[in-house]
């Protein structure tokens, strides 16, 4: 095994443990509501800030990626009407929220189900369907889909706005992540 695939292995391993001791409770004091689902501003000439895409050969089917082909998942500890995240703190640390500040375009979902909603403390998280989408800290490559069924609370997103229930790698305990040979 190369340097780099043991550093991944172990920046994933790390990450596992942390996401493990710090939890991701459902506090809603802390979450972002929204009732504005357009940015100020924004129009149709607006620079594009996000784009939803969709890959559809990872380990857990289809999935809804962000602009730079990382798959995003959803929480459900968090809310869709009205939109809200109930990941800040630690939690926002392991999975980062997908933010766009700007104008969201998609190819491959379906544009009626993006949109956004404002965090708080500052940020405009994306949304599908209402929820809130996260990025994982321990996909490391794009398509990675590590984060898939975490603590049976985190699910990749499909196209449709619906959490994707496949297990990755032939998990069948609901912990998700990877899973040796």
């Amino acid at each position: 095994m190369g340097s780099s695939s043991a550093i991944r292995l172990h920046l994933a391993a790390g990450a596992t443990a942390v996401l493990a001791a710090s939890g991701c409770g459902a506090d809603l004091s802390e979450g972002g509501v929204s009732d504005t689902p357009d940015l100020p501003g924004e129009d149709a000439s607006s620079e594009v800030a996000a784009t939803l895409g969709v890959a559809g050969d990872t380990a857990a089917g289809s999935v809804v990626t962000d602009s730079d082909g990382y798959t995003l998942y959803t929480y459900t500890g968090d809310g869709s009407d009205p939109s809200y995240s109930a990941c800040t703190g630690g939690c926002a640390e392991q999975w980062p929220p997908a933010l766009a500040d700007g104008r969201l375009s998609t190819d491959g979902v379906d544009e009626d189900l993006a949109g956004r909603m404002e965090r708080t403390g500052g940020g405009t998280q994306v949304t599908l369907s209402g929820k809130p989408l996260y990025r994982f800290s321990g996909d490391v490559d794009p398509g990675d889909v590590n984060g898939q069924g975490v603590d049976g609370t985190w699910f990749a997103v499909r196209p449709s706005g619906e959490r994707a229930e496949d297990l990755p790698y032939g998990a069948e305990d609901g912990t998700g992540g990877p899973r040796g040979d």
